[in-house]
């Protein structure tokens, strides 16, 4: 689940540029969801752009399909802020969203430049300095339109949403969702800076890649090739806002093996990173065998000659392991039950006890 920061705010003056022009606001009916919350987050994050070391947490509830606070503290004061979105319109755009928040709640909302580092210019506000516009109610929804000639369409900026909540509502719980806006398309994809692939000394292979503009991204999902043209899942990484990420590829390399990564976005697009090739002379006998392929509740796996320390090892594709089964002696084929796992892939190793391990990727239907 994650973690989206409540922040108090130091002065606009001293740490950001102000905007040219003044910002008007005015009732509109015309908002329509843009973003729902009900899936993900969204790539809404924290902490806000004027922030101190008095955080308190916004979680996304997956239950209530909504970002909310309920840090269960007085008199607390702070912001969402959005991923990176482009305006539709000069001079003007629109943002709503629905809210649940105790009696006296506070809000503000501010349009900011998209750079990730202050200064940050503030393009137009709801509310100049520390003053805040009061909710109508404890719940419902917000609809305004923002004017300003410091708005220009094609302009890519974020949009921070701040609350205040006054001293005595400790137990309750400030809800945001469905959330609109007079923007085009959605958060900028991610940036595959780097991809590169290193053998390590025990025959396995890390594969490592780094991030830029990681906004709205479920995860990564590392393929292999051996002509460069099809192309097999072997793990998923999930993001988690890190710039650089890596898997190990624990099956030993014998001859071509062609390597890329596939990035999933929460809205189910994609989009693939450069390929990479590795080659070695090392040539593979006896590699293990499985079948059939994909499995749906048992899968054969035809392997050398099991000694009395030979065993198996299943991994996800997270690199958890989930299973250990012991081989019979003397045996060279042994039955493995994955009647109880989820669909996807899998990774087994196998270790026949005389230091020789192999391991041979599984697909469960």
């Amino acid at each position: 689940m994650k973690k989206f920061l409540l922040s108090a705010f130091t002065s606009i003056c001293a740490i950001a540029a102000a905007a040219q022009f003044p910002t008007t606001t005015t009732n509109v009916s015309n908002c329509s969801v843009f973003r729902n919350f009900n899936t993900s987050d969204e790539g809404f994050s924290s902490p806000s752009i004027y922030s101190d070391a008095n955080d308190v947490s916004f979680f996304w509830n997956p239950t209530a399909g909504a970002e909310i606070e309920n840090s269960g503290l007085n008199g607390r004061t702070g912001s969402l802020i959005s991923p990176v979105y482009t305006l539709a319109e000069t001079g003007q755009t629109t943002i709503g969203f629905r809210y649940e928040a105790p009696v006296g709640t506070e809000y503000r909302i501010r349009i900011i430049t998209a750079a990730t580092n202050p200064p940050l210019e503030v393009l137009a506000t709801t509310a100049n300095g520390p003053v805040f516009t009061a909710l109508p109610s404890t719940s419902g929804n917000i609809c305004l339109r923002l004017s300003d000639q410091d708005l220009v369409a094609g302009q890519q900026v974020r949009f921070e949403f701040t609350f205040r909540v006054a001293t005595g509502h400790a137990t309750e719980r400030v809800l945001f969702d469905d959330l609109s806006l007079g923007v085009q398309g959605g958060p900028l994809p991610v940036t595959f800076e780097g991809f590169v692939a290193r053998k390590q000394d025990d025959g396995t292979t890390r594969l490592l890649w780094n991030v830029a503009h990681e906004i709205n991204v479920q995860g990564y999902y590392l393929e292999t090739s051996s002509n460069g043209t099809a192309f097999q899942s072997i793990g998923y990484v999930p993001a988690t806002g890190k710039t650089v990420y890596s898997l190990n590829y624990i099956d030993k390399i014998s001859g071509t093996v062609y390597f890329r990564i596939k990035n999933v976005d929460f809205d189910g697009k994609t989009k693939y990173s450069a390929i990479i090739k590795l080659f070695s002379k090392e040539i593979i006998l006896n590699s293990l065998q499985a079948y059939p392929q994909p499995a749906i509740e048992q899968v054969t796996i035809q392997h050398n000659k099991a000694t009395e320390k030979a065993v198996f090892t299943l991994y996800n594709a997270e690199g958890k392991i989930l299973m250990q089964k012991l081989a019979m002696p003397n045996t060279q084929q042994t039955q493995i039950n994955i009647a109880n796992l989820n669909s996807g892939m899998y990774l087994l190793r196998f270790d026949d006890g005389s230091g020789k391990v192999q391991s041979k990727s599984i697909i469960k239907n």
